[in-house]
């Protein structure tokens, strides 16, 4: 049975097409091609998908559904060179974001009175430690997608398990918040708390993983995008509740928080939404 590369390279020569030719029409270089062809690189789906339409021949004359969702698993979710500047530059802004936020934190502990003082944490305690070791877990996520995506490597299993990681981690901020409170003894937390703010958030993890799990078709791209709608609507509806409490200081914090999380959630439906397509092309063949 002949190799992808070796079958491109049959149907282009008996179509009187030459490398050059090829890569002009899918606007690559005449290397990219050439490598495809002898076995030592592979094109993205998409591309595939476009090198079957120029050849006057259908995908699965090329490629078998089954090497196609391997080939998913271990080629970059956004491989298109413009998809991967965006999603670089998202979670380049969500790591800047998550860093003034560890930094925040760092001074807060070295300078408590001026950095406290007057807002929300008002002083250091088992909220605001735990607090701190997420955002520094939120910064090593989004950095870790950082690299992956900056050296083109962010594959399908690894971008839903940096995705899902906001999800887990609110879970956790939700948990940490109820042992304070039973400590304490100063406070309730009713179902509708509990659901909205711990089972929720894990169902939405859950659901990131098992979209971006590749063997089986578990979960729609309607689930993804509307995870992605209700994550934006919440965070707005916190930040407003949050607005007329703010300090200055208190505004600036938040405010980058915020940010941070809807450009993640922004990431998550685009990732989604390219892997989709991907995924149609592969299950139809």
């Amino acid at each position: 049975m002949l190799e992808f590369g070796e079958k491109v390279k049959q149907v282009r020569e008996e179509r009187g097409m030459t490398q050059q030719s090829l890569a002009e029409k899918l606007y690559v270089t005449r290397q990219a091609v050439s490598r495809w062809e002898c076995g030592a690189r592979y094109p993205d789906l998409l591309t595939a998908k476009k090198i079957s339409a120029i050849l006057e021949v259908s995908l699965d004359e090329l490629l078998s559904g089954e090497e196609l969702i391997y080939k998913m698993e271990k080629e970059p979710v956004l491989a298109q060179p413009i998809e991967n500047i965006v999603q670089t530059a998202l979670y380049a802004i969500a790591s800047i974001v998550y860093f003034l936020l560890c930094t925040f934190s760092f001074y807060s502990y070295l300078r408590p009175n001026e950095a406290l003082s007057g807002t929300p944490a008002g002083e250091i305690s088992f909220i605001v430690i735990s607090s701190d070791v997420i955002r520094i877990v939120s910064f090593a996520a989004v950095a870790l997608g950082l690299i992956l995506s900056a050296k083109n490597k962010l594959t399908a299993k690894l971008t839903g398990y940096v995705m899902c990681i906001p999800y887990v981690l609110s879970a956790l901020s939700f948990l940490v918040t109820y042992i304070d409170m039973q400590i304490k003894k100063n406070g309730h937390i009713n179902l509708w708390g509990w659901l909205a703010d711990f089972i929720v958030p894990l169902v939405f993890a859950m659901c990131i993983i098992l979209f971006f799990k590749l063997r089986e078709r578990r979960i729609a791209i309607q689930i993804i995008l509307g995870i992605c709608i209700l994550t934006i609507c919440y965070l707005a509806y916190c930040y407003k509740g949050m607005f007329l409490r703010f300090t200055e200081l208190g505004f600036v914090v938040t405010t980058v928080h915020m940010v941070g999380k809807t450009g993640m959630a922004v990431l998550l439906g685009y990732q989604a939404y390219v892997l989709d397509k991907k995924k149609r092309i592969a299950y139809e063949i």
